[in-house]
């Protein structure tokens, strides 16, 4: 009589389908998630390298004022509204200028800070590393795109836990076992473990990409998320506005807007100079420096027509869920830390794009074995005696 499967064996097998068929279902998604977040992570390192003429300028002794390069960019796109200023803290990196808004398609410009001559410009869209975010998010199908890719990261989560949980040891021998691939093993054996043992070392990296990535997926998702570290519903983005004055100061505010930010957080940083929709609406000046290897994204607020300090907004001294907003992307793209840290997300981000082929490898064996496996012949009963009948 065939032995009885114990409720906690009943458990792992459901575990092992549900882990098989959704991970088969799902791994061309997860490879391709997977590889274009490997390039993402690496965009700000790589845009310099790949497009050297637009990125690198040489180093002049004086660079222009950024009224003159604000000025100058406008007269770019004049038709199209000024969004943002990227100012790097590398003197031989070019300006970056964006325009447009979320409604509208987004527009681009580079520009020399010494010389004000414009480098390069076009539409986002063809940008290379916008085609990938766009394959990254979106799959390049929009909507549909967003809710498969969505759907994915939960699945992802599950692949995760379920692995964890299939890998999970039943004691310390076979702990040693399940920690390393082993490498005098034959072929069969190698992809398993390095399945099983590569699965085990990515699942908390998938955990932290598929948490943070689902921000971007789902509204109520990314309420719930912020919620946990205290977000009000009711919480809305914050506007500062200009101090209420009649008499319109007769300069070009910029310069006095980037001096000030620098002297108020005097860490070396990328600046970012956000432009408002509305002229009572005041000037948003974000840098982004590293203090004590940690980022650090600190923000300001400036009066749009005077360029007078309204008030600063460091990050460590606001909320913990405004400062969860202001990390996340760091934290999923893996520049919290700097490139130590963006590089073992890289590294996880590799390990983790193997799963579906190794997965795959490993259902593939098993269903080819089982069918070319000979059926067995059934023995005459008592074939060996009736030979000896007469």
């Amino acid at each position: 009589m065939a032995n009885k499967m114990t409720p906690k064996n009943s458990l792992k097998n459901i575990f092992q389908q549900l882990h098989l068929y959704i991970g088969l279902l799902f791994s061309l998604i997860f490879l391709i998630v997977c590889i274009s977040g490997m390039l993402l992570s690496f965009e700000k390192e790589l845009t310099p390298l790949l497009w050297p003429k637009e990125q690198r300028v040489a180093v002049l002794e004086n660079r222009l004022p950024v009224d003159v390069i604000v000025s100058g960019a406008k007269n770019i796109f004049p038709d199209k509204r000024l969004f943002r200023l990227e100012i790097p803290a590398d003197p031989s990196r070019s300006y970056r200028v964006q325009y447009g808004s979320k409604k509208e398609k987004y527009w681009y410009a580079y520009i020399n800070p010494y010389t004000g001559e414009v480098l390069s410009k076009g539409p986002q869209a063809e940008r290379f590393f916008q085609k990938v975010l766009d394959i990254h998010r979106f799959l390049l199908m929009d909507k549909i795109g967003a809710t498969l890719t969505g759907i994915s990261a939960l699945a992802t989560l599950f692949l995760a836990i379920s692995g964890i949980y299939l890998w999970w040891p039943k004691n310390k021998q076979l702990l040693k076992q399940r920690l390393k691939v082993g490498m005098s093993a034959s072929m069969k054996r190698k992809v398993w473990d390095f399945h099983a043992v590569g699965g085990f070392y990515a699942a908390l990296f998938l955990l932290i990409f598929t948490l943070t990535g689902l921000t971007w997926s789902s509204d109520w998702y990314n309420k719930q998320f912020f919620r946990l570290f205290g977000a009000d519903n009711k919480t809305k983005k914050e506007k500062v506005k200009n101090p209420v004055s009649e008499l319109a100061v007769g300069f070009s505010p910029f310069e006095t807007m980037y001096q000030q930010i620098s002297t108020l957080y005097p860490a070396p940083g990328n600046i970012l100079m956000t432009f408002p929709e509305q002229e009572h609406i005041a000037f948003s000046l974000t840098k982004e420096s590293f203090s004590g290897g940690l980022l650090q994204i600190n923000q300001a607020y400036f009066d749009s027509r005077s360029g007078k300090l309204i008030k600063g907004n460091p990050m460590n001294k606001l909320p913990l869920a405004e400062q969860m907003r202001k990390m996340v992307k760091p934290i999923h793209v893996g520049s919290v830390f700097g490139l130590p840290s963006k590089i073992v997300m890289f590294l996880a981000a590799s390990l983790a794009a193997t799963l579906p082929i190794t997965g795959l490898w490993i259902w593939l064996n098993k269903r080819n074995k089982k069918m070319v496996r000979p059926r067995k012949k059934r023995r005459p009963r008592d074939r060996a005696v009736s030979l000896n009948l007469p």
